[in-house]
């Protein structure tokens, strides 16, 4: 009985301790809250690990969560369901090594919603020289960006919108890449109610490229630019080469080439709204204008700002520039209301809009929808004004005419006068004295 006791207590104790200096049970790679640190997962590099934990997710999705640390990769990371999230400690760099996409978002046949990429406002996703896209979009809906840092995609681009749709890109800085923001159409697919909103775009390229895809498919449709700072960036901050409906909004432009170019690609664009940003001017090899309108009509510029410009080789001194395209011809339907008016110093930008860099307009580009303070002198002269914005008291008898033939930006001395020019053999043409200056008030559209 004894011997019997002593022989079971022998091997409750060898049980116990085998328990005790056996494997140990695996951690649940998933927090109480739900976020899988990809680090507990199989995988090569980083980005292996991260899609491990994705494919893992079950189908309703889930978050995965890339700590503070220094990763290099090359496996591309991907996101592919519904609400499938990437988060990104602000503490991260992420170091693409491979030759394609450093991150894809690719929602089966473009029925994928919330896919969300966080970085915290510091997550550093750095590019190499053989890297195509620091995050690519494939068609779907429902897409956010925001916080990351993105640099040194020289090959391809910091974000590229390939058809995506419903976008958020915000809190952003984005620099050191072929274009900070690329947006194409493919088939049957365009980049449409895109939102670009407060984010930092410098020393690329170009700020937004957006392009025609040659593929069936709409124009990039009510896509907005609001609250962005664009400096640097080399051939320009902002291309709507495939565009329609747009509104580019409270930005601040620091450009070396052109800040906006609107039609520029010699396709034709529609309905571009371009009001209330502000618009510096430092003279710099290379600069030309702050807008460019080439291809389209229905453009309308309002209440911008221009910081200059003030010093000799500011480009064409014209704030806006009219350069129609060889074989689709120029911009038509230009609605200019105070588009570069300086309220609070009572002056009008030198050149405020100009054809080729001339600021006599032809016939024909300016729209024909009428706004407070437009001209309109029935009898041998009828005009519509560029420049004015509001009602015109001629009480004071401020109407003249000459036979001398005047020309935009001659001096002039009595600020509200209307001037009537009609030289021997040539049609009149109207004028309006303000800040000093003739400003042409263009005729209509026969």
């Amino acid at each position: 009985m004894l011997r019997f006791a002593l022989t079971t207590w022998v091997a409750l104790l060898a049980t116990a301790c085998s328990a005790q200096t056996g494997p140990r049970r695996v951690p649940d790679k998933m927090s109480s809250s739900g976020v899988v640190d990809p680090n507990t997962m199989a995988g090569e590099d980083i980005g292996a690990k991260v899609n491990a934990a994705v494919a893992a997710m079950p189908a309703t999705g889930g978050t995965v969560r890339i700590p503070a640390g220094d990763y290099s990769f090359a496996a591309t990371i991907r996101l592919t369901r519904p609400g499938q999230h990437l988060i990104c400690d602000s503490g991260a760099t992420l170091r693409y090594t491979g030759s394609g996409d450093a991150i894809l978002l690719d929602p089966a046949k473009g029925a994928g919603l919330e896919l969300d990429i966080d970085g915290e406002g510091g997550c550093h996703l750095v590019g190499s020289a053989a890297a195509e896209n620091g995050i690519h979009l494939l068609p779907g809906n429902t897409f956010v960006i925001r916080g990351m840092r993105i640099s040194g995609f020289t090959k391809g681009n910091g974000i590229e919108l390939s058809g995506a749709n419903n976008v958020q890109i915000v809190r952003n800085a984005i620099n050191g890449s072929q274009h900070a923001i690329d947006m194409v159409t493919i088939p049957h697919f365009a980049p449409n109610a895109v939102h670009v909103t407060n984010n930092e775009i410098f020393q690329n390229d170009w700020g937004v490229y957006s392009r025609n895809g040659h593929a069936p498919a709409t124009r990039a449709l009510a896509n907005v630019y609001r609250d962005n700072v664009f400096e640097g960036n080399r051939s320009g901050d902002l291309f709507l080469g495939w565009d329609a409906h747009t509104l580019v909004e409270g930005n601040y432009f620091e450009s070396s080439g052109v800040a906006v170019a609107a039609g520029a690609g010699g396709d034709n664009v529609f309905d571009i709204h371009v009001t209330r940003n502000y618009f510096t001017v430092n003279g710099a090899p290379g600069y030309r204008s702050e807008i460019e309108l080439g291809s389209g009509s229905g453009f309308f510029i309002e209440g911008n700002y221009e910081e200059g410009p003030g010093q000799a080789g500011a480009g064409s001194g014209c704030a806006v520039n009219a350069l129609p395209a060889l074989l689709r011809g120029g911009p038509s339907g230009v609605v200019l209301r105070n588009a570069f008016s300086r309220v609070s110093e009572g002056k009008i930008s030198a050149h405020e809009f100009c054809y080729k860099g001339n600021p006599d307009i032809p016939p024909g580009v300016l729209g024909e929808i009428r706004l407070a303070g437009d001209v309109s002198i029935n009898g041998g002269v009828h005009a519509k004004s560029a420049q004015l914005s509001g009602p015109l008291d001629l009480a004071q008898g401020a109407v003249a005419s000459t036979d001398s033939p005047i020309r935009s930006g001659d001096s002039c001395s009595t600020e509200g006068m209307l001037l009537i020019s009609k030289p021997a053999n040539q049609p009149a043409r109207l004028f309006f004295c303000s800040g000093s200056r003739w400003q042409a008030v263009v005729p209509p559209h026969p």
